[in-house]
Order: structure tokens, then C-alpha cells, then sequence
């Protein structure tokens, strides 16, 4: 070590200095026994640099996080495995993992032992409070002295990254919307909202071959179901989500604006499943098209794309969700979270709503999300309210959230307001 006084802590670098003035005391005065207790000042800090420059020369750290890719709100669990196989073990060892605040408190434990060889495992808690991606690590190793005379830092370069994703609520069939961006001639009125089984099936009608009778498909919905003819179809969906900064309210995973995308990321996972491609569309613009992509792809696409989804300033009349919106195919459904709407926000979704096949439409009350000081004032509340009302009498299919209500609960609602249509 090119300059190995730098290790010395300010406790090491008083000892070392009363032990210099009281050897030229002792020896100005002639002072044995004042002399002996310099020597020992002296050698305190000499013992303290040897022991933390010879500790943890061949340490070596694995790090695990389970999972590494979390849900919002979730436990997940950091493993280290450390070996050394240090030959000279005075020094104290204290390790303190680098922890982003989204995840929890920094790890800090210490290790103190007489063997030169060792191996320990160490456990610690994290909690994903917050969607998207973080690094964990590096580990930083604090050797000292037992008096701590002398530190040395060490840092591992070794990190991993972790997800925090959305939370996906598994969602029941919607019966009531029909297949969109469709090719061929005609679509069944439920067709891809319940599973692949589904596909090419429609209900069964006087004059139709007993054999084309789909019997898992009949057993399950308890009504005749016959495979149909096949044809080209191509089912379509676009998703909206409002990320304008001014439309949301509250901090954290229960937050408007999760609730949000925590509805968006369920949507997308039950429709891809029923075999759509989807957009995904927010204030911003798009985020993922999920066209060309392979199932598998595409699902994981959503799941980093609504990862990475953020509140975004600007843009408060919808113009840019809009233009990318009206530049899809005509006959898509759409569905969009909405957080707080103004008039100009009914106008942009209508404009939307033109080309498409459906429009259903869940509306959050994000005022119901945080304390009454944080509201919003009463006439944007009237607004809102208005608003609302506007989206269904222009043949929306609206549903207005408030806590507790859930995203399945909110998708059942889509469905009972189609069935009595």
C-alpha cells in the first residue's frame, strides 16, 4: 500500500501523535516509564495498519435477490455468501450492502472471527415500494482494528439488477365486447375474450352439423357452442393510459396512478392471453406495440414497458395520446384508465372513440386516494363528475373507480353495463 497512514482513523491519529510528544518528553526529561507508555501510544496504530491491511485480501461475496423480479408491495429477500480464506484475522469486518430507498434499509452486519477461513451466509429483507428498475449493490467492506485505530474501505464492482413490476390482478371473462380488427367476414360476439378454446367457436343454430359441436367449450359455458368457419381475424386492442402528472394524486403503491397501471397491466395480460396484439398508449405517446411479437415477447414486453411507466408533465389536453390513438386501425376497441377529467379531456376521447369498435373507460376519483387537504377544489370535482356523465351519454362504457374497489371489480362492472346495453 503506497501510503498506509491514510488508513488511520482520527482516534489512531491522536494516539499516534501523543505517542510522538510523549517520547520527546520522556526522552527531554529523561522519563523511562513515561517513555514506555509513548512506545505503547506508538505501536497501538503500527498493530491497528498491519490488521486492516492484511484482512480480507481474498474475501469473496455472492449476492442473490429472490426474487429478482418482484410485484409492487412485495417481499423479496437478499442472500450474500462470503468466504475468506484470510490467513490473518485481527480485524473486524463490517458490510453494509448499497440498497436503493425504494427497496428498504441499507443491509449493515459485521464479522468478527479468529479463523482465518470462513464462510457465512446472510440474509436481509427488502420491500418493492415502488415500480422499476434498480441495482443492488455494490457490497462495501469496512475492515478495523478492534479498537478502531485504522479502517480500510473495500468495494466490491459485482451488482444485480431488480424489478419492480405492476401488480396483475387476474381478471374474469367479459362476455359483452365483441372481437375487433377483424379481417374476415363476421365475428362471434364473444370470441378471443375468454381463451384460445374460443377462438372459432360461436353459438350453436337450428341447421348446423351436429358435428361441428365444440364439446369442451359447451361444457363449460352451458349453452351449445359450434366451431365455425374458418377464417382471417386478427383481434386488435388499444389501451389508454392517462400518466398526466395533473390527472393523478397521492405517492406509493396505493397511489391513483398505480391503481392505473396496475388496471392497464391486468387488461393487457387477460387480452393477450384471449390472443390480441395490442398498444399501449400513454399521455407521452406509445409505450409498446406489441405486433410481430411472439406471445411470450410480447408479454414480457408489457410487463418492462408498465414497469418503466412514469407520471408525465405537460400536455393536458390529451393532444399526443390523441394523434397516436387516431393513427391505429379503424374497428379496435379501446379501453382507457382515466384519472381526473376536464371538458377538454371528453372532447380528446371522443375524437379517439370515432374509429373504434368500443370505447369502455374506467374513470378513477382520484381524489378518494389521498387526504381531504390534498383535494382537488370543488368545482373540478363538479367537473369531473360531469365529465363522467358526458363519456356515457357518448356511448361509453364508463365505470368510476373508488377505493377499495379492485380492477376485477371494475371489469366486471365494464361487463354488467355492456350486458344491458
Amino acid at each position: 500500500m503506497s501510503a498506509p497512514w491514510k488508513l488511520l482513523t482520527g482516534r489512531g491519529w491522536a494516539l499516534f501523535l501523543s505517542g510522538v510528544a510523549g517520547t520527546i518528553a520522556a526522552i527531554a526529561y529523561g522519563q523511562r516509564d513515561v517513555l514506555w507508555v509513548a512506545f505503547v501510544l506508538l505501536l497501538l496504530p503500527v498493530v491497528g495498519l498491519v490488521a486492516v491491511s492484511r484482512s480480507g485480501l481474498r474475501l469473496k461475496a455472492e449476492r442473490r435477490v429472490d426474487p429478482s423480479r418482484g410485484v409492487l408491495g412485495q417481499q423479496l429477500t437478499g442472500t450474500l455468501s462470503l468466504t475468506n480464506k484470510g490467513s490473518f484475522p485481527l480485524a473486524v469486518l463490517k458490510f453494509e450492502e448499497s440498497l436503493p430507498r425504494e427497496l428498504g434499509r441499507r443491509a449493515r452486519f459485521t464479522m468478527h472471527t479468529v479463523r482465518g477461513t470462513w464462510r457465512r451466509t446472510v440474509h436481509y429483507p427488502m420491500y418493492g415500494s415502488a415500480r422499476g428498475r434498480y441495482t443492488v449493490g455494490p457490497l462495501l467492506v469496512r475492515a478495523s482494528d478492534p479498537f478502531g485505530l485504522a479502517r480500510l474501505d473495500r468495494r466490491f464492482s459485482s451488482t444485480q439488477q431488480v424489478l419492480v413490476t405492476p401488480r396483475v390482478v387476474p381478471l374474469g371473462v367479459m362476455a359483452t365486447a365483441p372481437g375487433s380488427g377483424q379481417t374476415g367476414d363476421s365475428t362471434p360476439r364473444r370470441i378471443g375474450l375468454v381463451g384460445q378454446d374460443d377462438v372459432l367457436i360461436r353459438e350453436y343454430r337450428d341447421g348446423d352439423d351436429v358435428r361441428r359441436i365444440h364439446w369442451r367449450s359447451t361444457a363449460r359455458r352451458g349453452e351449445i357452442m359450434v366451431r365455425r368457419e374458418e377464417q382471417s381475424w386478427d383481434p386488435s386492442l388499444t389501451l389508454l393510459l392517462d400518466s398526466r402528472i395533473q390527472a393523478h394524486v397521492g405517492t406509493g403503491p396505493d397511489s391513483s396512478f398505480e391503481w392505473a397501471v396496475s388496471a392497464v397491466a391486468s387488461v393487457a395480460r387477460h387480452m393477450q392471453r384471449a390472443d390480441y396484439t395490442l398498444r399501449i398508449i400513454d399521455a407521452a405517446g406509445l409505450l409498446i406495440d406489441t405486433s410481430g411479437l411472439d406471445p411470450a415477447s410480447a408479454e414480457d414486453g408489457v410487463v418492462l414497458a408498465l414497469t418503466d411507466a412514469a407520471l408525465t408533465p405537460g400536455d393536458p389536453d390529451l393532444q399526443l395520446a390523441t394523434d397516436v390513438v387516431n393513427a391505429g386501425r379503424s374497428g379496435e376497441m379501446l379501453i382507457a384508465v382515466m384519472g381526473r377529467l376536464t371538458r377538454r379531456d371528453v372532447q380528446a376521447m371522443n375524437s379517439m372513440r370515432q374509429s373504434r369498435s368500443q370505447g369502455l373507460a374506467m374513470v378513477l376519483d382520484v381524489d378518494a386516494y389521498v387526504a381531504r387537504r390534498f383535494r382537488a377544489t370543488p368545482e373540478q370535482m363538479d367537473e369531473h363528475e360531469e365529465c363522467v356523465a358526458a363519456l356515457a351519454a357518448a356511448n361509453w362504457r364508463v365505470v368510476p373507480v373508488r377505493p377499495p374497489m379492485d380492477v376485477d371489480q371494475a371489469w366486471h362492472q365494464l361487463d354488467q353495463i355492456g350486458a344491458s346495453l
